[in-house]
């Protein structure tokens, strides 16, 4: 900010006065926060994490599909229909965002009719994600 700011007191090229320089401010601070929001996606983007759940009537298939094939695993809940008071599995999976068509389309497969709820999560950590650091 500082940096930027002092653009203001800098010469401008044309007989332009102060409106220059508050363009070059202008102009600097859209340039920096454009460029750090790039850097920052950039920099997160293979980090960022979905996670699944999966309700359907072919919950061990889509597991084996998920394990095999997305190489992730995969848990079970056991779950009770609302409405229609029937007992069900769900399949609970957390991937990488870029693997989310990959999973969608193993469920496609296997159930059309399955119902996917996709949520971004933060703060992934375990086997296949982020390591654990002691005392944090």
């Amino acid at each position: 900010m500082t940096i930027i700011s002092s653009a203001f007191f800098l010469p401008t090229i044309q007989a332009a006065g102060t409106q220059g320089a508050i363009e070059k401010i202008l102009f600097g601070l859209t340039y920096t926060f454009m460029s750090s929001t790039a850097v920052d996606w950039v920099m997160n983007r293979m980090r960022q994490s979905v996670q699944f759940m999966i309700f359907t009537q072919k919950p061990n298939e889509i597991a084996e599909a998920i394990i095999t094939q997305a190489h992730r695993g995969c848990t079970f809940l056991e779950a009770e229909g609302g409405f229609n008071k029937r007992p069900m599995k769900v399949v609970t999976t957390i991937a990488r965002s870029y693997e989310s068509a990959t999973i969608f389309r193993l469920v496609r497969s296997i159930d059309p009719n399955a119902f996917v709820s996709q949520s971004q999560v933060r703060g992934v950590f375990g086997q296949g994600f982020d390591p654990m650091v002691n005392g944090k």
